[in-house]
């Protein structure tokens, strides 16, 4: 079996690099259009469900793929990108601006400091790897999809290469990409192909 794994089309706080957590940002004009791209790239594919994340980004990004594909969508909350507390809605200059100049702080230290609310690292990496390992259990011999966001993608093909999380950020995963995870039956998992964005190439 296949297992597409989608990242939501582009929103206004990506191209501003903000923090979006679980805060319900939706799909700006660009990204309805790589959500359109992907609907029609995939028409053709023989996907038997999709799973999406609750959060309007990815879930308008997968409706707008059901359209063209008339499957079967199951929406999880457990697909939802990472909780980071009160930092939701800022850069990483504003949070990092707190920090004395010599502590040289960046994104792959960052989540090692205190912040109020949300997950940790480990703890984001185990609730997708559980969401992921229940979706197999459900769909065998079959392709499905996954339409989520880019640190879900990120953790997820950590745990498949067996890296460290701290390296979650050198996989490029772009907005509107999907990657391909070849899983036989004896749930071996191989990584097809990452960060597919041939399909976006007209909006360049």
């Amino acid at each position: 079996m296949k297992c597409y794994l989608v990242r939501h089309g582009q929103t206004s706080w990506n191209e501003t690099h903000r923090f979006q957590g679980w805060l319900d940002i939706g799909l700006d004009t660009i990204g309805m259009l790589q959500a359109k791209m992907l609907a029609d790239y995939f028409k053709q594919e023989d996907i038997k469900h999709i799973y999406s994340s609750d959060l309007t980004r990815a879930l308008k990004t997968a409706q707008l793929i059901q359209q063209k594909i008339e499957c079967p969508l199951t929406i999880s909350k457990n697909l939802r990108e990472l909780n980071v507390g009160n930092w939701e809605g800022m850069t990483l200059e504003e949070i990092t601006s707190e920090f004395k100049p010599e502590d040289q702080i960046d994104e792959v230290s960052l989540f090692g400091r205190g912040r109020s609310g949300g997950e940790s690292l480990e703890e984001f990496q185990t609730r997708i790897v559980e969401c992921f390992n229940k979706i197999l259990d459900k769909n065998q011999d079959q392709d499905i999809m996954i339409v989520t966001h880019g640190g879900v993608v990120r953790v997820l093909l950590c745990h498949i290469l067996g890296c460290d999380i701290s390296q979650r950020n050198t996989l490029k995963i772009d907005n509107g990409s999907f990657s391909i995870l070849k899983i036989n039956n004896q749930r071996e998992i191989t990584i097809i192909d990452q960060n597919v964005t041939t399909h976006l190439s007209t909006e360049k």
